[in-house]
């Protein structure tokens, strides 16, 4: 990295003390080693958070300077949806630090939560150094001294260090996966085995009989499962986008169980291989998560900037899960919550120094004689 010094460290025939050894279930010792992460992955998340707002106060002197034809690029809907979007993976990853490090004040372990938090704030500031911060300086984004080109490798490492994020959404993935598969698919495992069954067939009944009572058991939760009711909630003084937004969420948390259950019998034994499945119902756990615990943060902190960049991630996010286009009032949407960040009622950007501009020059405020065709 640019701005940190590593060194590797070799251990060869270290000694460990009997008594120092972890006594720790058979299983668990990843669980274990991840839970020594945990603070650092929540401090991931916080640096990325502070870091994109340094690029995010950095992007609006830049956008109010540059002008094409005419109007600063600052008046501009695309630059306006890029400014929105940063401001939203700012209050994403502000919310996820938050939560988890409140469970942890209070005593939980925080692996998952942890998990969620690295993950997304490590995707955010790669997403906001190359699609936000970079397009919108353009060239200079790789003239020497400026912020991008002198710091791309430490906007970027934050995506490996502390657990690649595939990987570590395949672990997510596990954690959920561990006691449901150890309650209901571990006896059918080991039914399979006793009956000699090499392939286990639901439509045989032959297959169906000898492993009644462990099928019994799965049933009666998959019944139970799909006859529960799904949770919703009306708060009062909740603005009605974070409710609606929440809503959603406890819908999806719901339908989650199932996705991940059905998975769990389609693929039974071969699931571990299919890395790309597993990933992708990882992530969608993830973000259903991210819009809860986001749009309940906003409705505490009640700071109109943060409540509207809220809104916007979360119906990213939604899109995200049910593959839905941008309608064009979410594009309204992130153009007025841009429009409030350019006028400063950002209050978090102030404090920050920003950047001179690379390369600066007099822009000629004098009024252009058209040009005449043929000339």
């Amino acid at each position: 990295l640019s701005h940190a010094h590593n060194n590797g460290l070799k251990f060869k025939n270290l000694k460990v003390p009997k008594e120092n050894l972890l006594a720790v279930p058979k299983g668990d010792g990843l669980t274990v080693a991840y839970h020594g992460l945990n603070m650092g992955r929540l401090a991931l998340c916080a640096t990325a958070s502070g870091v994109m707002r340094l690029m995010l106060a950095n992007m609006l002197p830049w956008a109010n300077f540059r002008e094409t034809y005419g109007k600063a690029i600052e008046t501009r809907e695309l630059v306006k949806r890029r400014i929105a979007r940063a401001t939203a993976l700012i209050a994403g990853s502000d919310a996820l630090v938050a939560w988890g490090s409140w469970l942890l004040d209070q005593g939980y372990r925080g692996e998952l939560e942890c998990i969620i938090a690295k993950i997304f704030g490590s995707e955010a500031e790669k997403e906001c150094a190359i699609e936000l911060f970079m397009k919108t300086h353009g060239g200079r984004s790789f003239v020497q001294g400026h912020i991008f080109g002198d710091n791309v490798h430490d906007f970027l490492a934050p995506c490996i260090y502390e657990g690649e994020g595939e990987m570590l959404g395949m672990a997510f993935f596990k954690a959920l996966a561990k006691n449901h598969g150890s309650t209901y698919f571990e006896p059918v495992g080991l039914a399979l085995q006793k009956h000699g069954i090499r392939a286990f067939n639901p439509v045989n009944p032959g297959h169906a009989w000898a492993l009644r009572s462990e099928l019994m058991k799965y049933m009666g939760w998959y019944i139970s499962r799909v006859a529960s009711g799904k949770d919703k909630r009306e708060v009062s003084d909740m603005d009605p986008r974070l409710n609606e937004h929440i809503n959603f969420a406890l819908e999806q948390l719901h339908q989650h169980p199932l996705e991940l259950s059905e998975a769990m019998v389609t693929h039974q034994l071969k699931l571990p291989d299919r890395q790309c499945r597993i990933a992708e119902m990882s992530q969608r756990v993830q973000d259903t998560i991210t819009i809860l615990v986001t749009a309940s943060w906003a409705h505490e902190l009640k700071d109109k900037v943060m409540t509207a960049a809220a809104d916007i991630l979360c119906q990213d996010l939604t899109r995200k899960l049910i593959g839905e286009r941008p309608s064009d009032s979410y594009y309204k949407a992130c153009s007025k919550l841009a429009d409030m960040v350019i006028e400063g009622e950002f209050k978090d950007l102030q404090t920050i120094e920003k950047a001179d501009i690379i390369f600066s020059y007099e822009k000629n405020k004098s009024a252009k004689n058209p040009v005449k065709a043929g000339v």
